[in-house]
């Protein structure tokens, strides 16, 4: 049952994902996003991602020596192309590019094509709105074997968990950072389960009958189970409804594809970022912010619940404390992680 420091992540992933054959400088940048997702309580993105990573690596489904190129660009938009090449490389390299345009232009719209999992969003808007910036990010998922959700009414899974993130700049400091799945929970949520030998909560998961289900093992088995849309049993049909709208922007939009066809796993992006000052004052937007905040957490708080906190406000919470009890990894994620190290020639302690 392995505790580890942020530093002592991003070390082992970097030497690991180093050693697979990527640079020193990329499979750094990797780590710390790993590492980032660990520290703020996000683990379904974290360090439990290596050995799917290095799988990919061994099987070419990423090329740890593809370059990123942008395919197509006008003073607002780009198309970012990674080659097959790792996600959190390609997504930074569409930040770098959208942050540039947006402040030439007060907008801009980056579609991403060809990029292997690209992590945890929040990372990313969270970086855009730390630039007194807004940045809106929505993701899909291509590749059969990433199917994770039955259509509202159907019992079979057809659909993936296609994420949306929003970061936006507060007058406090850290940004209010939204990042959503359309079901009711990541599929990285299960894995961590699984990988505990823990069950799942009720109203997460059906098994192959499209029955409820504690077992986090039927995401996995064949047939497969499938996780509930966001709103689950009673209001599953609006999460069914973002999913398909996030399927055509990221999917359809990008030229990556949408989910049903038969391609190697990878993620479709459509990020849009707003420089607010091309807008309106950054001050005068932090002024009719904090007016909103202190009015949203007049409300009593209700059983149960210490304070009212805004999207983003936990995971900086999670942050310090882990930053001073260290971060937990199960012992068979560390295990699968110690074979890759000996397969690659990577001692890790």
């Amino acid at each position: 049952m392995p505790i580890f420091t942020k530093e002592k992540i991003v070390n082992i992933c970097t030497d690991i994902i180093e050693a697979a054959g990527m640079s020193r400088q990329n499979a750094k940048l990797i780590a710390e996003l790993l590492a980032e997702a660990n520290s703020t309580g996000h683990d379904s993105h974290g360090i439990i991602r290596v050995p799917q990573y290095l799988a990919a690596i061994e099987n070419n489904d990423i090329l740890t020596n593809s370059n990123v190129n942008i395919l197509r660009e006008s003073p607002l938009t780009a198309i970012v192309d990674g080659n097959w090449g790792f996600g959190q490389i390609t997504m930074s390299r569409a930040v770098e590019v959208g942050l540039e345009k947006a402040r030439k232009s007060g907008l801009a719209a980056i579609t991403v094509r060809n990029a292997n999992h690209i992590g945890r969003l929040s990372s990313y808007v969270d970086h855009i709105a730390r630039q007194d910036m807004i940045g809106l990010l929505f993701v899909n998922a291509i590749g059969t074997p990433a199917y994770r959700m039955a259509p509202w009414g159907g019992t079979e899974p057809r659909l993936v968990t296609d994420p949306l993130a929003f970061g936006i700049p507060s007058p406090y400091g850290d940004p209010i950072v939204i990042d959503m799945t359309t079901t009711v929970v990541a599929e990285g949520k299960v894995r961590v389960k699984r990988n505990r030998g823990e069950e799942t909560p009720d109203e997460w998961l059906l098994d192959a009958e499209g029955k409820p289900t504690n077992n986090p093992n039927v995401l996995y088995s064949n047939p497969l189970g499938s996780i509930l849309p966001l709103g689950g049993t009673a209001a599953g049909h609006k999460g069914y409804g973002l999913n398909i709208a996030i399927e055509l922007l990221a999917g359809a939009l990008s030229g990556a594809g949408c989910i049903g066809t038969d391609e190697r796993l990878s993620n479709g992006a459509l990020l849009i970022i707003i420089d607010i000052e091309q807008f309106l004052p950054i001050e005068e937007f932090y002024q009719e912010s904090e007016i909103f905040i202190k009015h949203v957490k007049s409300s009593p708080v209700a059983e149960g619940f210490d304070e009212i906190l805004l999207p983003g406000e936990i995971e900086s919470k999670v942050k310090h404390q882990r930053a001073e009890e260290g971060i937990f990894v199960e012992d068979e994620t560390w295990e699968q992680i110690l074979e890759w190290g000996q397969k690659l020639g990577v001692e890790l302690e």
